[in-house]
């Protein structure tokens, strides 16, 4: 296995995105959603690309790449259709360590970005290593089907209940049965169904205090 997987937290993070297609917006919008600093170089740029630079959510640096945009960067993403752009970036950005992912040219990065499946917190990653996006992207519209939106509130209540059992019960591995029984519960199958009853009966046999749990979410 070449590459180590790896979920990094970008928030607060500046992140330069060379382009402004479709491809360009799609990494720009993952990474406003995790809550980076994301600045843009393109000629041309996609109208919901460009109302996201009215609003400031985005920094229009120009059309044209500098060398100096790469100043304070964390990140780089290229991804345009100009060879001699993308050698540019990738041996700027290596030289000086900065993670750099060239879209579809894996022998350019020093980071690949997986298919991703995202439900909530839960986030199921695929990757092919760079050698087939196609399965990668077959697998993820498996995965997809399989893994619903209930997963994203199980996890929330999973989460919610960790908290407790944690205060509540001191023994490690007393608290590992009860998350392992939880898991492999009723309590899922009650989330597809949307039958907010019976989560609530089901949690009353383990923590009485559980109504606290349920907000909005639910």
């Amino acid at each position: 296995m070449r590459y180590y997987p790896i979920l990094l937290d970008l928030k607060g993070k500046n992140c330069l995105v060379v382009g402004g297609g479709q491809v360009a917006w799609r990494k720009i919008k993952r990474l406003l959603d995790c809550g980076a600093k994301v600045k843009v170089v393109a000629r041309e740029v996609l109208p919901e690309l460009k109302e996201a630079i009215d609003k400031k959510n985005v920094i229009y640096l120009g059309k044209e790449y500098k060398s100096e945009f790469l100043k304070d960067t964390f990140l780089v993403i290229g991804a345009t259709d100009d060879e001699e752009l993308n050698q540019k970036l990738s041996i700027e950005a290596n030289n000086i360590n900065i993670l750099c992912n060239i879209v579809d040219q894996p022998e350019k990065c020093n980071f690949i970005v997986p298919s991703v499946v995202v439900r909530g917190d839960l986030i199921i990653a695929i990757s092919t290593s760079g050698k087939s996006p196609a399965l990668a992207k077959r697998l993820r519209l498996r995965l997809e089907n399989e893994f619903g939106e209930e997963y994203a509130h199980f996890l929330n209540l999973l989460g919610k209940i960790r908290d407790i059992i944690k205060k509540k019960i001191p023994d490690q591995k007393q608290r590992e049965i009860i998350f392992s029984k939880l898991v492999d519960s009723e309590l899922l199958d009650y989330f597809k169904k949307k039958d907010l009853e019976a989560i609530k009966k089901y949690l009353k046999k383990i923590i009485p205090e559980s109504d606290s749990l349920f907000g909005k979410d639910f």
